[in-house]
């Protein structure tokens, strides 16, 4: 059985990404993982975390085992395109098409006779109201303490030691003599206008 995973509106334009999903096509989810690790291309990344959440998809609702998936098919569709637009020479506009994509990636079983394990579905747990109540007040004092702790915190914080006598004493660094045009043109506007 088909499971697919996808991924819309990714910021790479359909183009781009073509030619690394024909290389993936049809391969073991563990090589084509391994070869899009060492892909230098700006679409390798997002593409792993696709695949891991197909093969993720795979293992936690159907059952099957990593060792027994590949890549079925990956669909590139173009996805919305942004509009904007540039000022050029004798006042024209010259528009840009910032492009996205949309990917499905769909993984499949090499060997569907393969024995499959069983999916775990978990069930919700049923408290009554004095255990819910109990939780509560537990939490409520794991708060109070907190905020004690952070009190005390704050007030060492404040006590702090007061400056030393050679702290006051270093004085504060002259600033640098301003010589040629700059002097000149700071003591032309201090004058008085008149």
């Amino acid at each position: 059985m088909q499971v697919k995973s996808k991924l819309k509106n990714f910021r790479v334009s359909a183009k781009k990404i073509r030619p690394v999903a024909r290389s993936l096509q049809g391969k073991e989810v563990k090589k084509a993982r391994q070869q899009l690790l060492f892909l230098s291309k700006k679409i390798s990344q997002p593409l792993i975390k696709l695949l891991d959440s197909a093969v993720a998809n795979a293992i936690n609702n159907n059952g099957y085992s990593k060792d027994n998936l590949f890549i079925e098919s990956i669909k590139i569709d173009q996805g919305m395109v942004l509009k904007r637009w540039r000022p050029r020479a004798h006042g024209r506009a010259y528009p840009i098409l910032k492009r996205s994509s949309h990917i499905e990636l769909t993984v499949n079983e090499i060997n569907p006779n393969q024995a499959r394990s069983q999916v775990k579905t978990k069930k919700a747990k049923t408290i009554s109201y004095q255990e819910l109540k109990k939780a509560i007040s537990e939490a409520e004092d794991m708060m109070k303490t907190d905020k004690k702790a952070k009190s005390k915190k704050a007030k060492l914080a404040k006590k702090k030691k007061p400056p030393s006598a050679s702290d006051l004493k270093k004085e504060p660094a002259k600033k640098p003599n301003k010589k040629g045009i700059g002097g000149m043109v700071s003591k032309f506007f201090r004058r008085k206008s008149g």
